[in-house]
């Protein structure tokens, strides 16, 4: 009997220690998840705490048509997406979010930009089984035919030039795992070719998108990060940048040299432009569901960004969807430091729907952002998933 009372006792003494180990996980888990949020957190809350004397470095760089986002979805969620990534446009916002995509995708986004400015979006997903996520887009920017005018000729010379921006990108994403729990981690990686065109005058760059993608696993709550842009600096050049030449014996200078001069034969000279580096920024946002059953789902996301040719800013959004098929969003964009009071950008609105045709789903979004002074811009994006 005695024996009997020790057997019994060290069995119970086991099953308590296991249900311990798995409390322990359980707490543990739970715990990774808290100190993600509040490192996340903490990274954002740091964007606030900038000193009023702080500088800026608006007008650094260039290729800032990389900086114009694309989907009408995200522009009226105030650009608040790297956490929510779930579309085509992921590309742009953080390239891992293509891992959550399960269909072919497609996007086209027109957007009536500032001064008459057209840009255009274009984007397309394919999820490939036991590789990953394959995504390409492409970019193109033009502004109106300009006159060229000179100081003999202020009004006019009847000709005219024409400027214009493109970026083509590959992306690729891949989830590395998915736990029990819901947790799941995504990485994936963007990389593009830019040009510039300024009439005759052009510059070429490359550069990579990275960024990652964490579904914490407690409840909906999702943290993304990115970092876009990162590479070697950009300069300009072209005929129109070439002057002073002068051929040994020209006729043109013959009343100046009317003996040739063979020991300088030929003079040329380029005005050399200046390198730009390009509009890089650092990402990091979270989102959440508040609400998510069969007829509703209300998201709300914000994203801290830390670009290095202008202030921090911090992005809010907030979706939600009635029975998946209609959606109405709202937005904000908010400057930090001491230029926040001459920041011409603010709210964002939107609306979407998703229409369904046999396997076929076409997705419609419009968005409305306002700039202050400089009045509007509005966008209209297209999507459909095979």
């Amino acid at each position: 009997m005695h024996n009997t009372n020790i057997d019994r006792h060290l069995r119970n003494s086991h099953l308590n220690n296991r249900v311990g180990r798995y409390d322990l996980l359980a707490s543990c888990a739970g715990g990774r998840s808290l100190l993600i949020l509040i490192l996340v957190l903490t990274t954002i809350m740091s964007f606030v705490n900038i000193p009023s004397h702080a500088t800026t470095n608006v007008g650094t760089a260039g290729a800032q048509f990389l900086k114009i986002g694309p989907g009408a979805r995200v522009d009226s969620l105030g650009g608040a997406f790297s956490a929510i990534a779930n579309d085509v446009t992921t590309i742009y916002w953080n390239p891992a979010g293509l891992s959550q995509l399960e269909k072919l995708s497609f996007s086209d986004t027109h957007t009536i930009w500032l001064a008459d400015v057209r840009y255009n979006y274009l984007a397309f997903a394919i999820p490939v089984e036991h590789v990953g996520t394959l995504g390409a887009s492409v970019t193109f920017l033009n502004v109106p035919d300009t006159e060229i005018t000179t100081l003999a000729q202020p009004d006019g010379t009847g000709l005219w030039y024409s400027a214009w921006d493109t970026a083509v990108s590959l992306a690729y994403a891949r989830q590395l795992y998915h736990e029990e729990s819901g947790a799941r981690l995504s990485i994936g990686i963007n990389t593009k070719y830019i040009h510039q065109q300024i009439h005759r005058e052009s510059a070429n760059g490359v550069a990579i998108d990275v960024g990652t993608l964490y579904h914490t696993g407690w409840r909906s709550l999702r943290i993304g990060m990115s970092f876009s842009n990162f590479g070697p600096e950009m300069r300009f050049s072209g005929p129109d940048l070439k002057t002073g030449a002068e051929e040994a014996g020209d006729e043109r200078y013959a009343d100046y040299h009317p003996y040739p001069d063979t020991t300088n034969p030929s003079r040329k000279a380029e005005l050399e432009t200046i390198e730009y580096p390009l509009p890089t920024n650092f990402r990091i946002g979270v989102a959440y569901d508040l609400i998510d059953n069969e007829m509703n789902l209300l998201t709300i996301a914000l994203d801290g960004n830390h670009p290095n040719d202008n202030s921090e800013r911090l992005n809010f959004g907030v979706e939600y969807w009635y029975r998946k098929m209609a959606a109405i969003r709202a937005g904000y964009k908010l400057r930090l430091g001491p230029d926040r009071l001459d920041d011409e950008e603010g709210i964002t609105l939107g609306f979407g729907t998703h229409l369904k045709f046999s396997k076929t789903m076409l997705s419609l979004d419009y968005a409305y952002a306002d700039f202050g002074y400089l009045q509007n811009a509005h966008r209209l994006s297209l999507g459909l998933k095979f």
